[in-house]
């Protein structure tokens, strides 16, 4: 199976030494645990309460209680998008952007509202929209029929993050779950009794029911209308219409048609739309859902999308199920409209050998049910389907990203205009894939040029390497900074010329291979000194050279590698220049 891996472009001007993804499978430095019986939170959270750049050691946090040297944690911008349109049900596609990545390091030292890393950061996290989620570190894990293990619900800061690593052997015969702990479902006010509502951002005071919860930042509790505000469910509007559900890989349904005293118009909240990422790099809450529209008192709000869960081990056994399943609102308790359910979350499960359970979901939550008897009242739209990414030698568990049914009325079972119209088909379900290959860090890649413990004449760079074949990327690192991330060409070669001028004096190459998401450790390093001098036109063809400002380093304006390998003649052309430099130092000799 051919993945592809997208082309990044970083910024890293005057960002330190980062830190790859190296951790594998973690330590094992907190031993094995075995749970009987009950249900427990392994993880911490702290909030990052100032932005943290790319090449920062330290991230200034909320609460840096139960932090402590040598932890592995997981640092997460939960939140944070561009807010779309209000009701653009397009796919979001969050790219190259914060929102969402994965980063895993390594503490070096905690003090009172600070955490300081052994590396500095890879990707830039904003302030206030980030969390820090300690990652405990196994030996091996046994959780037994009846016992669980859960993440904290997210809180509008931190939580809805379940984190492990396990160097043997995890065991499942209970629960994992992060069900409706993401994106929260909006809360149900009542109104006057209002009719005639259009709008996508109905205010409240006009019959406008709150929205769901998604990834823009800073609305939830203040939002209200039936516009979907981008994997957030809207809400409905005037005469009891229903909530729309929370999108996530899917898109969530629209909730039920107002009251027929409003002509029981189509103004149910729409449900949140689909997100597009890759799961071994990103991964998101479930949307929340949108509240139902009421005047007596009696209506739901929304319900919570599921969280992630993110689990690396040797191998996985045991009959027990992973579920992020969204939640499923109450019923009505009489004759208002009902909320949306909440989208399903994400689960990546990453094992060497085996993974074996009963059953691994990231299921929508159903709409809520309208239980009025008499009049046809709105109930909610099912929440979409989330994400399962599974990886592991073989593999032996069903998978469910199914979307969750639209509400019913108890007048007659139906729905009222409620969606989706399919829960395993068209637009609503997640995303589920599963691949076959044993999870492993990739070989490290191999710089060919310059040749350690050279001497450069010229202040140009040009690297040569070569990587294991197939679909992978290079990270390249000049003295600790990122310098581009390469693609290799099918062979395996690479080659980057670096713009701009070196200063002159020692410097150190070092490279790591990029493979879903997961790094090798770094090349053999190769330390060269460069030094003035060469003709002319020894620097990268078309950009001039020989004439640069020893020391002067212009700003570093990175560009993709071409992967094309080692041009014909590069190494004549390299000798070449060489001779020719040396000749010209004879010529200036006295």
């Amino acid at each position: 199976m051919r993945i592809f891996i997208p082309v990044l472009v970083l910024l890293v001007a005057g960002s330190g030494r980062a830190e790859p993804d190296t951790f594998y499978l973690g330590t094992g430095k907190d031993g094995s645990l075995r749970l009987d019986s009950g249900s427990r939170v392994v993880n911490r959270y702290a909030r990052l309460t100032a932005d943290a750049a790319s090449g920062t050691s330290d991230l200034t946090v909320s609460d840096s209680t139960g932090f402590a040297a040598g932890d592995l944690v997981l640092v997460h911008q939960s939140a944070g998008l561009a807010a779309p349109d209000s009701g653009n049900q397009n796919p979001l596609d969050l790219g190259s952007g914060p929102v969402g990545r994965i980063e895993y390091a390594r503490v070096a030292s905690v003090s009172s509202g600070v955490i300081r890393l052994t590396a500095p950061l890879l990707y830039a996290h904003a302030g206030n929209l980030s969390q820090v989620v300690s990652v405990p570190e196994y030996t091996d894990l046994d959780v037994r029929s009846g016992a669980s293990l859960r993440a904290a619900p997210w809180d509008g800061s931190v939580g809805g993050i379940l984190a492990v690593m396990v160097t043997g052997r995890l065991r499942n015969d209970g629960l994992f779950t992060v069900d409706g702990a993401g994106f929260r479902g909006g809360a149900f006010l009542s109104h006057a009794d209002l009719n005639g509502c259009t709008g996508l951002d109905e205010p409240v005071a006009s019959g406008g029911a709150y929205k769901g919860e998604g990834l823009v930042a800073g609305r939830f509790g203040s939002a209200s209308g039936r516009g979907n505000l981008a994997n957030g469910g809207g809400g409905g509007i005037c005469h009891n219409s229903g909530g729309g559900g929370g999108g996530h890989a899917g898109l969530g349904g629209r909730g039920g048609r107002s009251a027929p005293a409003d002509g029981e118009q189509d103004v149910g909240g729409l449900g949140g739309a689909p997100l597009v990422y890759l799961p071994y790099e990103y991964l998101v809450f479930g949307g929340g859902g949108g509240a139902g529209e009421g005047n007596n008192d009696e209506g739901s709000g929304g319900g919570a999308g599921g969280g992630l869960m993110l689990l690396r081990a040797t191998e996985v056994r045991g009959g027990g199920r992973f579920s992020a399943a969204g939640a499923t609102p109450p019923p009505t308790p009489g004759d208002d409209g009902a909320g949306g359910g909440g989208a399903g979350g994400a689960i990546s499960i990453r094992t060497v050998q085996e993974l074996e359970c009963g059953a691994v979901e990231a299921r929508g939550g159903a709409g809520g049910d309208n239980t009025e008897r008499i009049f046809p009242l709105a109930p909610g739209g099912g929440g979409a389907g989330g994400v399962v990414f599974l990886q592991g030698e073989v593999i032996t568990c069903s998978r469910s990203v199914l979307a969750g049914e639209p509400g019913h009325m108890a007048t007659d079972g139906g729905t009222h205009g409620a969606g989706p119209d399919s829960v395993d088909g068209g637009t609503a379900p997640g995303s589920a894939q599963a691949l076959s290959i044993p999870f492993d860090m990739p070989p490290s890649p191999v710089l060919t040029l310059p040749v350690d413990g050279a001497t450069q004449v010229g202040l140009r760079l040009h690297v040569e390497g070569r990587a294991q074949a197939g679909d992978q990327r290079v990270l390249l690192f000049l003295d600790g900074v990122l310098l581009s991330p390469l693609v290799p060409g099918a062979d395996g070669r690479f080659s980057y010329d670096r713009p701009g001028s070196l200063p002159p004096g020692r410097h150190e190459l070092s490279a790591f291979t990029e493979s879903l998401g997961v790094h090798s450790l770094s090349s053999a390093p190769v330390v060269f000194t460069a030094v003035p001098g060469g003709p002319p036109d020894a620097g990268v063809p078309g950009e001039g050279g020989g004439n640069e400002v020893p020391g002067v380093i212009p700003p570093l304006v990175l560009a993709v590698g071409c992967g094309c390998g080692s041009a014909p003649g590069a190494g004549l052309w390299a000798g070449a220049v060489l001779v020719a430099a040396l000749a010209a130092r004879r010529r200036r000799k006295p």
